[in-house]
């Protein structure tokens, strides 16, 4: 069974192409949702985290990235204190990526043998984000890669996030560049246009892979 990567910079309408691909009959696994099972209310690595990037911790710089939640005794993780750290320490960065993509590798391999299992889907669907920085690609047999000119994702994500520029032009300035990825990608689709381009380009790589 075929497994297609896809990948993206924030902004750049990744998430929207994979919701296609899965109205195809693709069967997702999500990194980003399995990133954030990892650190969910009560996960031990929080305390791993919070070691490393807490206010006490070699990369921490005094910022709390644990707070109280609903439950007395109970730490969830701030991800907008964690992003401040990370994203604005190439250290800092390397170490959290460290200490998550080796748990997220196993439990993405774990899933991918699953849903082989199954009879009734088109194929998989590995949704990455950081596909290459995490070695995701390794286990795909083709990768997409979406792709949009940079104002338009800074734009997109202020939008959408209500995020500051500079805050948006630090997460991008701290990911892999596009330029990088295209060269590793099989496929790479520019999503300067509507959501109707953008399937009508996704149908076209899909029809080719059944051939």
């Amino acid at each position: 069974m075929i497994v297609l990567g896809i990948t993206g910079g924030i902004g750049s309408g990744k998430t929207t192409a994979a919701g296609y691909l899965r109205s195809l009959g693709f069967a997702c696994v999500d990194a980003d949702q399995i990133g954030r099972e990892l650190t969910a209310e009560g996960s031990p690595l929080l305390e791993i985290l919070d070691r490393e990037f807490g206010p006490d911790g070699k990369y921490g710089r005094g910022t709390a990235i644990l707070r109280d939640s609903s439950i007395e005794g109970i730490k969830i993780l701030d991800r907008k204190a964690l992003a401040s750290v990370v994203f604005s320490d190439e250290k800092a960065r390397a170490r959290f990526d460290e200490i998550i993509h080796s748990r997220m590798l196993r439990i993405i391999r774990e899933q991918i043998e699953e849903l082989r299992k199954k009879e009734n889907i088109r194929g998989i669907l590995l949704d990455a984000p950081l596909m290459y920085e995490a070695g995701c690609d390794t286990m795909c047999d083709h990768v997409i890669l979406v792709t949009a000119p940079v104002e338009l994702r800074i734009e997109r994500v202020m939008k959408r996030d209500g995020s500051t520029r500079e805050d948006v032009v630090r997460r991008i300035n701290s990911q892999m560049s596009d330029e990088e990825k295209a060269r590793l990608a099989d496929f790479v689709v520019d999503n300067s246009g509507d959501t109707d381009e953008l399937c009508r380009k996704l149908d076209e790589i899909v029809e080719g892979l059944n051939k």
